[in-house]
């Protein structure tokens, strides 16, 4: 069995390498896509019983990850040091650095990650994280499966 949420937030970001414009600050209105796959939750009476979770669990989680952490934030590369100067002077402003240059491909890929431990950690084997699906833009997304 598959089940699927979304969650949206509004991050920027730029590409510092890129040949053309993203090179300079902008943002997105992100979405994220999350696919699980498991068994059938069977334990007779239990709130989730014939679920696979309960969405409103996969909710809680989405929104601790990233809504929390990305929303209204600016993704920073940390070898980036123009913005990593810029930020560390200006520590109010919300920011998140991270190891890698802030692409789809790669957000997808830190999104995963993030969700696969701590639903690992609560749900254990009977529910894996099989994709996660990033728009970046209405018609642009990064698929990252395992």
């Amino acid at each position: 069995m598959q089940i699927t949420k979304e969650i949206e937030w509004d991050m920027g970001h730029r590409i510092p390498n890129h040949k053309s414009k993203c090179r300079n600050l902008h943002g997105h209105r992100y979405k994220a896509e999350v696919c699980f796959e498991g068994s059938l939750i069977q334990e007779k009476g239990s709130s989730s019983e014939d679920m696979l979770i309960d969405f409103q669990d996969v909710k809680q989680i989405l929104i601790e990850e990233i809504e929390e952490v990305c929303d209204h934030g600016f993704m920073i590369y940390e070898k980036d040091s123009i913005l990593v100067d810029f930020f560390n002077k200006n520590k109010d402003f919300k920011h998140i650095i991270v190891p890698f240059i802030p692409t789809a491909e790669q957000i997808s890929k830190w999104i995963f990650d993030k969700l696969e431990k701590r639903y690992a950690a609560v749900y254990g084997k009977n529910l894996t994280l099989s994709s996660v699906r990033l728009w970046e833009t209405p018609t642009s997304t990064a698929i990252y499966k395992k």
